[in-house]
């Protein structure tokens, strides 16, 4: 047997064998995959991080978005403030399944940095204490102008 023989027969036998990836592709081809694994999966047109918000809860207070958790649900994230009561538990007018999105509140914040230029400046200011931050279902915050980020 030549070497031309001899390669034509392992590529006959080689089309022979199963392949096991092959099978794997056409087993789970046809099982539809969500692209969008957001906690709201995907209901809700989140504000960009540095966008204005208005509080719908209040008289349109406006707020700084500076955390979007597109993962995390209202119903699953505790406020250790309030002794173990979820985002959803104390806003309860809301959807429990929202995402949760933190923000500081544009007067304070303008009263305690009023020189703060980019979200890491009041991002820095929460981690000292300077400005608080708080967490809201996403549903529960209108975007302003536009929600273009500062």
């Amino acid at each position: 047997m030549n070497d031309t023989q001899y390669t034509s027969e392992r590529l006959a036998n080689r089309t022979e064998q199963t392949d096991a990836s092959a099978d794997w592709r056409t087993e789970y081809a046809a099982q539809a995959v969500d692209t969008d694994l957001r906690a709201d999966g995907g209901r809700y047109a989140l504000p960009a991080v540095g966008s204005r918000v208005r509080d719908r809860d209040t008289d349109g207070d406006e707020l700084l978005i500076i955390d979007v958790r597109e993962g995390t649900r209202a119903d699953g994230f505790v406020l250790d403030e309030f002794d173990g009561l979820t985002v959803a538990d104390v806003n309860d007018a809301y959807d429990p399944g929202a995402p949760v999105v933190d923000a500081v509140y544009i007067d304070e914040l303008e009263e305690a940095l009023g020189g703060w230029r980019t979200v890491e400046d009041v991002k820095d200011a929460v981690s000292f204490g300077a400005v608080g931050s708080y967490s809201f279902p996403a549903d529960r915050l209108a975007v302003v102008d536009g929600g273009g980020a500062k």
